[in-house]
């Protein structure tokens, strides 16, 4: 498996992953993945020349409008935020994920990394993988019928 910065020929089938994972991330155009190509963290993960997941970070900087993300903006000064994290269904399990957040954890340095989890409705495996992998709840928000748990990674 190669991890390497997402190129705009690689956005459709970008597009395609995200919006097959909608119900967690929402649906998307490839505007919107075109829009963010330049943030610190773009990464696709390919098996045998085949995209199988992705992963989207950006800093604090980043003009973004998701009301998880200014949560956070709103309580620490530095972060990369996980906006999504991608691995095709029938590829999961095989640590693709983890794969892709070594990679993100390993070229961080010392700024945090936070991320949300969907608790309502529930996203439990996302919830282990999170907790697994260190991140602690640092608050949780409501935003209509969704419930999501903050998590943060020093």
């Amino acid at each position: 498996m190669i991890i390497q910065r997402a190129q705009l020929n690689v956005l459709p089938k970008v597009v395609e992953l995200n919006n097959r994972e909608s119900k967690w991330v929402g649906k998307k155009d490839i505007a919107f993945f075109q829009k963010y190509m330049d943030i610190p963290f773009f990464n696709i993960v390919e098996d045998n020349s085949e995209i199988v997941g992705f992963l989207m970070a950006m800093d604090q900087n980043t003009d973004y409008d998701s009301i998880n993300f200014l949560w956070f903006k709103e309580r620490y000064g530095k972060f990369y935020y996980i906006d999504r994290v991608i691995v095709d269904e029938s590829k999961r399990g095989k640590g693709i994920g983890s794969l892709l957040y070594k990679e993100l954890i390993s070229n961080k340095g010392n700024i945090p990394l936070v991320a949300e989890v969907s608790i309502e409705p529930s996203n439990e495996g996302s919830v282990i993988f999170h907790e697994k992998n260190g991140f602690i709840e640092v608050g949780t928000l409501t935003s209509g019928d969704k419930k999501v748990r903050m998590y943060c990674l020093k």
